[in-house]
């Protein structure tokens, strides 16, 4: 993930708050006309089949070797921020994917880091500002609870997720000049539809598990 980082840490988001400000109506018109609407709303409304032995689940096929314990913790810490963020978990998962593909120790040529692909100075802000016990960024429980945080908060900034996830991607300070330029170019709108393309293949794979699940206590019983 490539981020345009302010020259003070704690700026991000007030850089954004000011800019977005100065017209918001403006702004968030030109965002709902850069992304497709109609799928953007349903893509981060978690469905009534979500649950969080299906979370489990998915990480334990994509982390083997992770300890059973931290794979544990790292579940919850996924459910506990989308539940707080008011986001799909399992979008929590596609994002992980299509940033890290589930490697905690993975870093990007810009040096984004982990599992959700923080810049060193943004994992710091999101956990001075939330308060969280650690800001390392290749700690996976530390690194999904900053990275959904801020992810929430690019979600309040610009409106929709779908030009959220753009701003995760290419920096919301780039999102705010390209806002400002008249909206996103189609270039970069492949990020926020590579995402919904994994969630739709992860939320296909739970409802596997889900349906799996009933027939194989069936047959034992």
């Amino acid at each position: 993930m490539r981020e345009i980082e302010p020259r003070r840490p704690g700026a991000l988001f007030v850089v954004a708050a000011v800019a977005l400000a100065t017209s918001p109506t403006v702004y968030a018109t030109q965002a709902a006309r850069s992304v497709p609407v109609s799928r953007t709303a349903a893509a981060h409304r978690a469905p009534a089949a979500t649950s969080a032995r299906q979370v489990h689940a998915h990480l334990a096929s994509r982390m083997p070797r992770l300890d059973g314990g931290a794979r544990a913790r790292l579940g919850e810490a996924i459910l506990v921020e989308a539940a707080l963020a008011r986001l799909d978990p399992l979008l929590v998962l596609a994002l992980i994917e299509v940033e890290s593909s589930f490697d905690p120790a993975a870093r990007s040529a810009a040096g984004a880091v982990g599992l959700m692909q923080l810049q060193a100075p943004t994992m710091r802000a999101e956990a001075r500002r939330s308060g969280l016990p650690s800001s390392d960024p290749r700690d996976p429980v530390a690194n999904v609870q900053a990275g959904v945080r801020y992810l929430r908060r690019l979600v309040v900034a610009f409106g929709s997720l779908d030009v959220a996830l753009v701003a995760y991607n290419v920096g919301p300070n780039r999102m705010i000049f390209l806002l400002r330029q008249g909206g996103i170019p189609d270039e970069l709108q492949y990020y926020p539809r590579r995402v919904r393309v994994e969630l739709e293949r992860i939320r296909r794979e739970a409802t596997a598990i889900a349906t799996a699940a009933p027939a194989a206590r069936v047959a034992t019983d």
